[in-house]
């Protein structure tokens, strides 16, 4: 077993995945018309295509298509997309121009972002169903609940359809508390990895961060990957220079959005400076991802680093995540494309999130590009009103507990607590729960205040 898919699924995630790279898998490979869409070699002989099942093939044909990458990219790819922070920041066009909070400014903001988060990823949660705009709208208008102004109720009796049962606790009626939710673990064992390891924690002490306080069935795509990796390391190598292998050890979800839920924290904690934001978020997410992956998680903490300023707006916002990420990747033209798709569509946030999905809907659920670019269209749309973006970025789709946590995140850290209506903060009895070792539960109110201790040491 290679971890968290069979070596079939791993052959055909990781096809995709290079493709998108732009490795030229296509001159050795066929996609099949048949069966599963599964993209053979062009070499496959009839005997190896009867016997698709067997994991023992897939192995082998796996590690025959990773051979594409000794080759480098096709040269007419048109992305530059380097994986060290130094190449990075070299290719992005780094922007500090923030005036700074007071003490006092920053604590209330800092209040807004937690409860942003908690909040929204609470209205998103139920409909996590890999629903897209139009099956999200129709689910609600049959519970009359279109366009979306407050907690989802939890069953349509129209459609004959029940949200998660596992959601129950965060459906209109039933909200008294965060339940459990990977998104608001992230924030927390980021947290506990400052407490614990220091701001100058290494990749070794990220892995060791999920090991101790992460659940293996709390984890999916890339981490839950890299998870596998940390318990299988070995006592021939020293650790540290196995961890360095992991982004791209059977890991065709290495641009997933991991980076981007594990964001926040940081941004945080470094108001007013989107670089060094960037910076801690790229050492955590470089531990299971590369490119767009890490790219994600270095726009979210440095929109969020910006937005905790005086004065924000979505537009200083947005060119404070982009300041940090190459200029020529694949993110930076998804976050400008919505950018001008919006303006296009003359603020139609409906036609604009469809050309999202028409261009972006091939990548998977949990993939960076498309939900990071629903995440900039629910804050044009939402322009730093909470409730709006929030409610927009449920509307959108696709991974909605994440989207709304997100751009929740960021419009609280924009406009502070108090502006927040508290039919969103209410519900909630400053209480989270969460299945992080060491923590378990709490209050939102200390972990703000355990969060505010380190913009000090930065």
């Amino acid at each position: 077993m290679p971890g968290y898919a069979t070596w079939k699924n791993l052959y055909k995630e990781e096809y995709f995945q290079l493709k998108e790279e732009g490795y030229p898998v296509d001159d050795f490979i066929e996609v099949s018309k048949e069966k599963e869409q599964l993209p053979f070699p062009k070499d496959l002989v009839e005997q190896e295509k009867e016997a698709y099942e067997e994991e023992a093939l897939w192995e082998k044909r796996y590690y025959q298509l990773w051979k594409v990458t000794e080759g480098g990219i096709r040269k007419d790819f048109p992305y530059e997309e380097p994986d060290s922070l130094d190449e990075i920041y070299q290719s992005a066009a780094l922007d500090q121009q923030y005036e700074m909070l007071s003490y006092k400014e920053y604590l209330e903001r800092l209040k807004g972002a937690w409860f942003g988060r908690c909040s929204a990823v609470i209205l998103g949660k139920p409909l996590e169903m890999g629903y897209d705009r139009k099956m999200v709208r129709k689910y609600l208008e049959s519970v009359d609940a279109y366009p979306l102004e407050y907690f989802v109720p939890e069953k349509s009796e129209k459609l004959d359809i029940v949200l998660r049962t596992d959601c129950i606790p965060s459906t209109r009626g039933n909200v008294h508390y965060v339940q459990p939710d990977d998104d608001i673990n992230y924030t927390i064992s980021s947290l506990l990895l400052a407490e614990e390891k220091g701001l100058d924690f290494t990749k070794l002490d990220v892995g060791m961060n999920l090991l101790d306080h992460i659940p293996y069935n709390w984890l999916w795509v890339a981490d839950n990957q890299c998870y596998y990796h940390m318990v299988n390391l070995t006592a021939d190598r020293p650790k540290e220079e196995q961890v360095e292998e992991f982004a791209r050890k059977l890991n065709p979800w290495r641009e997933c959005m991991d980076g981007q839920l594990k964001a926040d924290f940081w941004g945080y904690i470094c108001p007013g400076d989107p670089k060094n934001a960037s910076e801690f978020i790229y050492r955590q997410s470089s531990f299971s991802l590369v490119k767009n992956g890490i790219y994600g998680g270095m726009f979210i903490a440095g929109c969020i680093s910006a937005a905790m300023s005086r004065n924000p707006t979505v537009d200083k916002i947005l060119k404070g995540g982009l300041s940090v990420i190459p200029q020529k990747s694949r993110l930076y033209e998804a976050v400008t494309n919505v950018m001008k798709w919006y303006e296009q569509y003359g603020h139609d946030w409906i036609k604009t999130a469809d050309k999202i999905y028409e261009v972006y809907g091939h990548w998977y659920f949990a993939a960076t590009l498309n939900n990071l670019s629903f995440v900039t269209l629910a804050l044009l749309h939402g322009q730093l009103d909470y409730s709006k973006t929030i409610t927009t970025a449920v509307m959108i789709g696709t991974d909605t507990d994440c989207n709304s946590a997100t751009s929740g995140s960021i419009v609280g850290a924009a406009i502070g607590f108090d502006a927040i209506d508290k039919k969103w903060t209410a519900p909630l009895n400053n209480t989270v729960q969460s299945t992080v070792a060491g923590f378990r539960y709490g209050t939102i109110t200390d972990l703000v205040e355990r969060t505010s201790k380190f913009v000090k040491l930065v």
